[in-house]
């Protein structure tokens, strides 16, 4: 009798403890649904619910919603949302030296791009965001960097005295200078309206961005010049990491790199797809020479190397990009 009183007693205090508790938290995003970042935010939430047999649970948000780049950069360092996609440009307000993503011709292509960012170097690079509250879990593809303009830009001479949409980025306002223009940091849910009304004469950004937000429609030329590839980070709050179990931690940084390969593959397919769009949209697709915009900006990549001081990180890049 005793030992199944023990048993009852044992089986009443299991009864009595609490579950563990789910844990709820948000993802903002600033594309809007139909962007192939939107895909992946919602892909992640996906993966993180099933990683953790639904322990995380991870509320998605797109189109600024819930705030722009720079807001939820703040958001997500001080834990009110979890995680968030966002640009390596506008991490600059954290940690200065990201903003070595934005150093025009960088790369040499994508794949030099996909290289450098699997490597030690890149990773390490990356780890600084860590103690200002943020974690790098996963890379968003952003492709490259494309003028879209009233007037037709085909040499770096065209962007004389045009105001250019750039992120909050030192080193981006210095490139627009540098080709001869002014870079006018906006607001990306603002820009539509900044073309709409002349507040900015043009803008540079990706295909499947450009499509997503509708620009052909306050602008009518696109210029292939691929001046910058720069990496979207999906990154999480530090605050709600150290909250999670090993287990826990371990699913979200899976999940992460579920993503990042989810993303590669979803970008391809809409880079592709949109780019066809958009030459039946503007007025002119121009495919241009690209070494008179390379040779307008040669000197910036050095003094802004030094700047940041990354002269070594990038002259691990530049002397890798020999092999493709």
């Amino acid at each position: 009798m005793k030992r199944f009183a023990a048993a009852a007693a044992v089986a009443a205090l299991l009864a009595a403890a609490p579950a563990s508790a789910q844990i709820v938290t948000k993802l903002s995003g600033i594309q809007p649904l139909e962007h192939p970042s939107s895909y992946a935010e919602k892909f992640f939430a996906e993966q993180v619910a099933v990683l953790t047999n639904n322990a995380v649970k991870v509320e998605t948000y797109a189109n600024t919603q819930l705030g722009d780049a720079v807001a939820n950069v703040q958001s997500v360092r001080n834990g009110t949302i979890g995680f968030t996609v966002v640009s390596a440009s506008n991490l600059n307000q954290v940690v200065p030296q990201m903003d070595m993503f934005s150093l025009p011709f960088l790369f040499k292509s994508e794949a030099h791009f996909w290289w450098f960012l699997a490597q030690p170097e890149s990773e390490a690079f990356v780890k600084a965001l860590e103690d200002k509250g943020l974690k790098k879990i996963g890379y968003i593809d952003s492709g490259s960097r494309n003028f879209f303009t009233q007037k037709p830009v085909k040499t770096p001479t065209d962007l004389k005295g045009q105001k250019i949409r750039v992120m909050a980025s030192p080193v981006m306002v210095k490139t627009m200078e540098a080709m001869g223009a002014t870079g006018v940091p906006v607001a990306w849910a603002e820009l539509y309206t900044a073309l709409q009304t002349g507040v900015v004469d043009g803008a540079e950004n990706n295909h499947p961005s450009v499509v997503a937000k509708k620009f052909y429609e306050v602008s009518k030329y696109y210029t292939l010049d691929e001046h910058m590839r720069i990496p979207d980070l999906l990154v999480v709050s530090m605050k709600l990491y150290n909250q999670l179990n090993d287990q826990q931690k371990a699913a979200v940084v899976q999940a992460g790199q579920l993503t990042q390969a989810y993303m590669r593959g979803a970008w391809k397919i809409s880079e592709l797809k949109d780019l066809q769009e958009l030459k039946a949209r503007f007025t002119q697709i121009i495919d241009v020479e690209k070494q008179p915009f390379i040779d307008s900006v040669s000197g910036l990549v050095g003094d802004e190397s030094k700047r940041l001081g990354v002269e070594k990180t990038v002259a691990f890049i530049l002397a890798s990009g020999k092999k493709f």
